[in-house]
């Protein structure tokens, strides 16, 4: 058995040194294989720079992944194009530095991760990911052993119809981008393991990692105000994955979470 850990968005670089402090330990207890993460805000809502990535990768984190918000740094650039542990979402343009898709070694298997982007209320013009993730699987077939997919998306049938189309073909799916984990934990018909929202890593004491004063006013007056991290204690929010090292399919999903 594999055993994989998926976290959701790491939203400040306050969260960053949490989870260099905490990862490594809580990896050893859970008995972990290989992480990935979504970093894509680990800069606090403003993409992820070189130094959070690097800081993410030496505490812990195998493969981290991305989202809407990757490409807003421009200090993340030479390491999308350097590193094959950080990653973008695959359907973006073109020319993009880095790349959606990366194969690493864990114990003696070989896992393939994506990083996707969905559609829905999300940026204009992003084309369907699924065709993209089906050509890197006929491409890459016998040079992986299991494989998993990060659907940083906002809505939750999206991600769910792209996990049916993909049931069978990727080893396990989970969803970022909401910052709210679901309880729709599943494996599919065909064997891939399933969520629809892992959640996200960050402080509690907010609304989605932002004070709550921020997003309340926002609300009620329509205005733009500054964000500001919340403040409160830490949690990481996430999801494990048992899968079959031969088959690659899923034998188990299971909500996780962890603090200080």
């Amino acid at each position: 058995m594999l055993r994989i850990l998926a976290l959701g968005d790491v939203i400040s670089p306050a969260t960053v040194g949490f989870l260099s402090r905490r990862l490594w330990s809580y990896r050893r207890e859970m008995e972990v294989d290989f992480t990935v993460v979504n970093g894509e805000n680990a800069g606090f809502l403003s993409g992820i720079g070189s130094k959070d990535a690097a800081l993410l990768l030496s505490g812990g984190a195998d493969c981290i992944t991305g989202g809407n918000h990757t490409m807003a740094s421009r200090s993340i650039y030479p390491t999308l194009d350097s590193s094959d542990r950080v990653l973008r979402p695959i359907n973006l343009a073109d020319g993009v530095p880095g790349a959606g898709y990366t194969i690493l070694p864990a114990r003696d298997r070989r896992i393939l991760v994506f990083s996707a982007l969905g559609c829905l209320f999300m940026e204009a013009g992003t084309p369907d990911p699924v065709p993209y993730i089906e050509r890197v699987l006929l491409r890459e077939a016998g040079r992986f052993d299991v494989s998993i997919l990060d659907l940083h998306a906002e809505a939750t049938g999206e991600k769910l119809a792209a996990a049916h189309r993909l049931d069978g073909k990727v080893s396990a799916i989970f969803g970022t981008h909401t910052h709210v984990p679901t309880a729709d934990e599943a494996i599919l018909p065909h064997g891939t393991g399933y969520i629809s929202d892992v959640g996200f890593c960050g402080r509690t004491g907010g609304i989605l990692g932002v004070k709550t004063e921020v997003m309340t006013e926002r609300q009620r007056t329509r205005l733009r105000y500054s964000y500001s991290e919340a403040e409160g204690p830490f949690r990481a929010q996430g999801v494990l994955f048992d899968l079959d090292e031969t088959s690659g399919k899923t034998l188990a999903v299971s909500r996780v979470s962890f603090g200080e």
